[in-house]
């Protein structure tokens, strides 16, 4: 007979151990569960909760509770993930209702978004939300290949990025504990470049990346990557790739609209990619394009870094978020009516919505 589901808090000695243990999870772990992400997010005033999650499979979860007027949502991204949906679903709400306040539980199993599954979810009394991550429609990259994953990107782009390098497009490595203010800054710079000035879609402040990449730092998992088309110290581009868990993770990147050497972009993530794999990551997500369906829709605020993602690779989508609602009348109560002024009032962290 199967173990029964169950959730419970993680100790101290695993939450010391946090990102050695993610790699244990059926998913091999990933950017959004590492201890970094449970410091990086109270930015949002969210706060992490570390969560085991015991069965046939064991999982560790990286919950971020918020608090509202009515009580207070945990939100796990890209979690837990398990092949027992059913129970996963049960253990969690069990749990959630153990905890005084809770109103929900939203999760999003990491797994290849199929029918089948969505039906599992909701029949197990999990209600479908929207698309909550960028990360849910994406492209991954299988790095146990080696360097015949190259063979896999479409030809122009394998012909761009031996382009580069066969003229001298430089690359510059630094692992983000090894980082200075001074490359922070310049990284920030480069990302402001894009889009006419305009920055990356969704850009935040100066202050937020600073945070993300120290927080990555620390725990010895994030990598910069500068890259230069002359012989002069202005960088034409930067990537950032997160390294927590068994998947690298393309978090950041931004480059100069003026370039001598075509092919410099494609070429830093072709090295991250080769350097992730001989530090044992077996995959490599380029963290984020718009859905299959919106691929080709040019008028899509994605749309152009999209074009550029799909030529690594065939775009995947990932299982939607669900809400697992604890406390039916207050949570209906705090969606329907109490929300739309507790926001006017003190704006709420997108991770509620």
């Amino acid at each position: 007979m199967s173990p029964r589901t169950s959730v419970r808090f993680a100790t101290d000695d695993e939450i010391a151990r946090w990102d050695e243990l993610i790699e244990q999870n059926p998913d091999g772990g990933i950017m959004t569960s590492a201890r970094a992400m449970g410091e990086i997010k109270r930015y949002d005033r969210l706060t992490p909760r570390f969560l085991v999650v015991e069965g046939v499979q064991t999982v560790y979860a990286l919950a971020h509770e918020g608090r509202v007027w009515l009580g207070r949502y945990w939100y796990v991204p890209l979690g837990p993930t398990m092949d027992d949906l059913e129970g996963m679903v049960a253990a969690v709400r069990e749990f959630g209702r153990q905890q005084a306040g809770l109103l929900a539980i939203k999760v999003e199993p990491h797994l290849l978004r199929t029918p089948e599954r969505i039906a599992r979810m909701q029949a197990a009394g999990a209600v479908r939300s929207r698309d909550m991550q960028l990360l849910t429609h994406t492209v991954v990259l299988d790095l146990t290949l080696g360097d015949e994953l190259i063979m896999q990107f479409q030809k122009k782009l394998r012909s761009s990025i031996r382009g580069a390098e066969n003229k001298g497009y430089r690359i510059e490595t630094i692992e983000a504990h090894e980082a200075t203010e001074a490359d922070f800054e310049r990284f920030y710079e480069l990302l402001k470049t894009i889009n006419g000035g305009k920055g990356v879609a969704a850009m935040r402040e100066y202050a937020y990346y600073r945070l993300f990449w120290g927080e990555f730092a620390k725990t010895r998992n994030g990598r910069f990557y500068f890259g230069y088309d002359d012989d002069g110290s202005e960088a034409q581009a930067a990537i950032f790739v997160t390294l927590a868990g068994r998947t690298a993770v393309y978090k950041d990147g931004g480059s100069r609209p003026s370039r001598a050497i075509a092919g410099g972009a494609a070429l830093l993530l072709w090295r991250a990619m080769q350097d992730a794999a001989r530090d044992g990551r077996t995959a490599f997500d380029l963290c984020g394009t718009p859905k299959p369906a919106d691929m080709d829709d040019e008028t899509h605020w994605y749309y152009g870094v999209g074009q550029f993602k799909k030529k690594f690779g065939p775009v995947v989508s990932y299982l939607p978020s669900f809400d697992i609602v604890l406390r039916p009348i207050r949570h209906r109560l705090w969606e329907r009516v109490v929300r739309r002024i507790e926001w006017r009032v003190k704006p709420g962290t997108d991770a509620l919505r």
